[in-house]
């Protein structure tokens, strides 16, 4: 009896020893089948945290570029700018009227010696900044100081201050007018060049 129930026990250690390999086995095989899905994960974890490093570097190079090319657009802003301001102060110089009887006759002057060079009037009141009719309402000035410079030291005179250089310019119309000879020397000096030839249209 004791023997029968020896063998029974043997048999159920040996039953119970080949259950826990058994387990043991599967346990190991599932372990193993584990094992590349954790390293894939992990891998995955990396790729993702590398590629955020990566995003985030992106994102930063661009904003910094941004930034760098908003700063470089306000600089050339700018300077246009003071290139539009400063294009803008040379044509108000150039522009500026002549104020009294002696910024006219200078104009003029300046008037004549473009025309000589460039061979047009229109070339040289552009190059001087001044349009045809002012030149034309102002030229008996010049005409007059150059024609007769006694007859125009006379009409200087009369100009003041409070004088406008239009009301003034017909003073020295009216002088050339009423004097032939200064009508025949005028005349004269724009055939040669010495005057602007302007006609009144």
């Amino acid at each position: 009896m004791c023997k029968k129930k020896m063998e029974w026990q043997n048999e159920k250690i040996e039953e119970l020893t080949k259950e826990r390999d058994f387990l043991k086995e599967q346990l190991a095989s599932a372990l193993k089948k584990d094992e590349p899905k954790a390293t894939a994960g992990s891998n995955s974890v990396s790729t993702l945290d590398s590629s955020s490093s990566e995003m985030s570097s992106k994102s930063t190079d661009s904003e910094s570029s941004n930034s760098s090319s908003s700063e470089d657009k306000k600089r050339k802003k700018k300077g246009k700018g003071r290139k539009k301001a400063s294009k803008r102060v040379k044509m108000e110089k150039t522009l500026q009227r002549a104020r009294n009887p002696e910024q006219a006759l200078a104009r003029y002057k300046k008037i004549l010696k473009c025309y000589k060079r460039l061979g047009t009037m229109s070339g040289a009141f552009r190059k001087v900044g001044v349009d045809r009719n002012t030149v034309v309402v102002n030229a008996p000035i010049a005409e007059l100081s150059i024609a007769a410079p006694d007859q125009y030291k006379e009409a200087l005179k009369t100009y003041t201050h409070s004088t406008k250089l239009k009301a003034f310019a017909e003073h020295c119309a009216l002088t050339i007018l009423g004097d032939v000879e200064i009508v025949d020397a005028v005349n004269t000096l724009k055939a040669s060049g010495k005057l602007l030839p302007l006609k009144k249209k």
